[in-house]
């Protein structure tokens, strides 16, 4: 059966200062949803891990739990959730596997850069069904020319989370102009029309699956081509009224910090709960482990460190949506403010990570330990292009003395 669409602009009767239709789904039943999910999430953290993609039941868990079409729009039939949701649920969904939680908040990402499409694009993904995804690499790669009324991609994308599971696929192009310079596009490509080449071989995040994918001679057309300047101006948000506006990259990215935040809590959880029921301490002035002051000083700061990171997300979610269900602008250094909110807060968890396992010791560094792939999922998730601390400062600094930007189009 094909989408069920929202009436048309003219009956409706929606601008763009007008609130967007209320979510499918509450937050916080989004979030109980999620919460249910982690002891079994838990169960399948280690095959991800070993198999360097989600196993299929987990997949189907996050499926069946309605978690793969919280971007989906209404019209569609998914929730339209808001990206603070997002967040949240992808917080959660990290205390069983942080693996299945960064595809939750890549198909939350793509799904808000599809719902920027045309209609065409937006059934080619949607027209099956309200859980397909879309997932992708942003970054420009490969060569485009242009032939007859289509265009030719041809290149390797990496680092494609989600590709294994994925209906659709984002590939970022610089789309050649006629007469200046080329622009950031999106090109929205089918699974079948692309090859995955096995190249996820890491540290960490190992169950994202996050291969590349190789186009030769691929026409795309040019409905399923979004520029940058699109979703920059709100071209999308006019495109589809009463649906919110995408601001790149908080919209697209928040939800993968966190994935970094619960993971981070998952690691206070168990090293708190190791110390309160009695943890040996390897220091020959105190018998347990949860008397040395230095572990309760770590401790101390860790939680407030995580803490905080939780609260410069949130900020950031809740001033995002509030912009986003009016359609209204931001300013260059409210973008940049907020692209460094997402960067701080991934560091700082990843920082309290740290401290946590100080106070773990070496054994949580075993190969059987959850502690032990915890820490390498955060250690790589952190480092994300889009979540990089030195990028954001250097940008947030530029905007606040002044300084010129090459483009503000990704800020």
């Amino acid at each position: 059966m094909g989408p069920q669409r929202c009436e048309s602009t003219d009956t409706v009767g929606r601008v763009l200062d007008e609130a967007t239709d209320p979510p499918a789904i509450s937050a916080a039943a989004a979030i109980a949803i999620a919460q249910a999910l982690v002891p079994r999430l838990k169960s399948g953290a280690d095959q991800a891990d070993r198999d360097r993609r989600l196993p299929a039941p987990t997949v189907a868990l996050l499926r069946d739990a309605g978690l793969l079409r919280l971007a989906t729009p209404a019209g569609y039939g998914g929730h339209g959730a808001d990206v603070r949701t997002a967040f949240e649920v992808c917080r959660v969904l990290a205390q069983g596997c942080a693996s299945a939680s960064w595809i939750a908040g890549i198909a939350y990402g793509g799904g808000r850069f599809v719902s920027q499409f045309p209609d065409t694009a937006r059934d080619l993904l949607w027209g099956g069904g309200a859980d397909a995804f879309a997932c992708g690499s942003a970054n420009p790669s490969g060569t485009v020319t242009r032939a007859g009324g289509q265009w030719l991609l041809e290149g390797r994308w990496p680092y494609v989370s989600g590709i294994h599971h994925a209906s659709g696929v984002l590939l970022g192009i610089n789309l050649p102009g006629r007469s200046g310079p080329a622009e950031r596009c999106l090109a929205l490509v089918r699974p079948d029309e692309i090859t995955v080449q096995d190249t996820w071989h890491t540290a960490g995040m190992r169950g994202t699956g996050s291969d590349t994918v190789a186009a030769k001679a691929l026409p795309v057309p040019p409905d399923r081509l979004l520029r940058f300047s699109e979703i920059t101006s709100g071209t999308g948000a006019r495109r589809h009224r009463g649906e919110p506006r995408v601001h790149f990259p908080v919209s697209i990215n928040l939800p993968l910090v966190g994935t970094v935040i619960g993971a981070a809590q998952a690691v206070l959880a168990e090293v708190v709960l190791a110390l309160a029921n009695g943890k040996r301490s390897t220091s020959p002035l105190h018998e347990r482990a949860a008397d040395l002051p230095a572990h309760q000083l770590n401790v101390a700061d860790a939680a407030v460190a995580i803490d905080t990171a939780r609260l410069h997300a949130v900020r950031a979610a809740d001033q995002i949506d509030a912009a986003a269900v009016t359609g209204r602008d931001l300013s260059l250094e409210t973008r940049a403010r907020l692209r460094l909110d997402m960067s701080h807060a991934t560091r700082t968890a990843r920082l309290a990570t740290g401290l946590l396992l100080n106070v773990a010791g070496a054994g949580a560094f075993g190969d059987d330990t959850s502690l032990q792939r915890a820490w390498r999922d955060i250690e790589t998730a952190s480092r994300h292009a889009a979540l990089s601390t030195e990028i954001s400062r250097e940008i947030y600094g530029r905007v606040l003395i002044g300084l010129d930007l090459p483009t503000a189009s990704a800020i």
